[in-house]
């Protein structure tokens, strides 16, 4: 892995880089080798429908690096991020990872797309680079980034297999929709595809449409209908924050009623009054400690778009991990970094880098429970996380339940 890795460690001397003296923070006083910095990456969509998630995930990652170089960096070096634009698009982001590879990082944070994650995995683990997605949830990703018995991929968001045991709780549950036939709606890709067959798996009520959109469509009309053909009871739908306003408008605009459950991260401040009585299997992170810590410390962003909590924690876990290890290489980091996270030793939390440093020198182990919550990561690096049934009532979110991880690990017994 080690000699596969340094073979593509060719560093630039310009573009893509953001400078170390430009990170919010960065006071410059680091010990040991000054001029070899840590160098880690972003690969988010800064630009195009999913921006404003990208943006704010961009900025979670860079509070992540000034927390750990006011901390001093890792292993006394400096760390220096190398932020690329995927573009939310496959060959956009193969060519921005060999750029990020070109500019000699460890690891990087990305991509947020299942779709690009599916295609970067295998080409991060031959190269020996570190992967962890913040938003990347497809199931067939548990498996992926693997090379010589080392798993280069982690995500620091659960699979979508928990996120479709908690739909179909929500619709089966007689104390929640209690349907006995659903439609599902999901985004015409693998994301979309992939948990749309794992809801209609899981589901008790009967499955009397399964219809997949393309946001970028003229119009939603027909495939409203097509959705409502049958009279379901519910529909079960699955989109990402970006790609769902336009299709949920015109169900709005419609004579049709059902009320929707939807996948995580598309309830947010904003709630027309048609999803009066709509549900959302919804990430329980957005109230950890972690969270509004970071939301402090980003307070002129907040609120903070879904998967930005989990773009800090995967760079702080992956710098953790280095501290840890005493080596700031891929694999070493790979190695590691199940082991600062998954639940034994001394919490740390958001902006605790200093604590990490100190608890490492004294022979300590470490929890982090970050922005995102407890992040314990499986042998697969990734988490079981609770999910919240979330409820729209006159405009207001309602918290209805906590579906904690022994729910999950338990095979969602409703």
């Amino acid at each position: 892995m080690q000699d596969s890795y340094s073979r593509r460690r060719v560093l630039r001397t310009a573009g893509g880089t953001v400078a170390l003296g430009a990170l919010p923070g960065c006071t410059g006083a680091f010990g040991g080798r000054e001029s070899e910095p840590v160098r880690f990456g972003t690969l988010l969509p800064t630009s195009g429908a999913l921006e404003g998630v990208g943006v704010h995930g961009q900025r979670a990652a860079e509070q992540a690096v000034a927390d750990i170089n006011d901390a001093g960096g890792v292993l006394g070096r400096p760390v220096e991020l190398v932020a690329k634009d995927s573009e939310a698009d496959v060959d956009a982001s193969l060519e921005a990872y060999e750029s990020l590879v070109d500019e000699g990082v460890v690891g990087f944070v990305g991509a947020l797309v299942s779709t690009i994650s599916l295609a970067l995995a295998p080409k991060a683990a031959e190269d020996g680079v570190v992967e962890v997605s913040p938003g990347s949830t497809n199931p067939r990703l548990t498996d992926a980034g693997r090379s010589g018995g080392r798993k280069y991929f982690g995500r620091t968001v659960p699979s979508d297999l928990l996120q479709s045991v908690a739909m179909a709780k929500i619709i089966d549950s007689s104390q929640y929709v209690g349907a006995d036939t659903i439609s599902i709606l999901a985004l015409d890709n693998d994301f979309g595809a992939d948990l749309a067959d794992a809801i209609a798996s899981n589901v008790d009520a009967e499955v009397v449409a399964d219809a997949r959109y393309d946001p970028s469509a003229s119009s939603f009309d027909a495939k409203i209908a097509e959705v409502f053909t049958d009279s379901p009871d519910a529909v079960a739908f699955v989109s990402v924050p970006g790609q769902e306003k336009d299709v949920l408008d015109a169900y709005g605009a419609s004579d049709y009623e059902a009320p929707w459950v939807f996948s995580a991260g598309l309830l947010g401040t904003d709630t027309p009054s048609y999803y009066d009585g709509f549900y959302s299997a919804s990430l329980s992170s957005t109230r950890t400690d972690g969270h509004f810590n970071l939301s402090r410390r980003l307070s002129d962003i907040a609120p903070l778009a879904p998967f930005s909590v989990n773009a800090y924690d995967a760079l702080f876990l992956m710098a953790a991990a280095a501290e840890m290890a005493g080596e700031a290489t891929a694999p070493a980091i790979a190695d590691t970094v199940r082991s600062v996270s998954e639940g034994e030793g001394h919490t740390v939390s958001v902006g605790d880098f200093d604590a990490v440093k100190l608890l490492v020198e004294s022979g300590r182990s470490l929890n982090y429970r970050g922005a995102s919550g407890d992040v314990d990561l499986t042998e697969a690096l990734e988490p079981l996380s609770s999910y919240l049934v979330e409820h729209v009532t006159e405009g207001n979110v309602e918290r209805l339940e906590l579906l904690q991880k022994q729910f999950f690990e338990s095979g969602g017994d409703r």
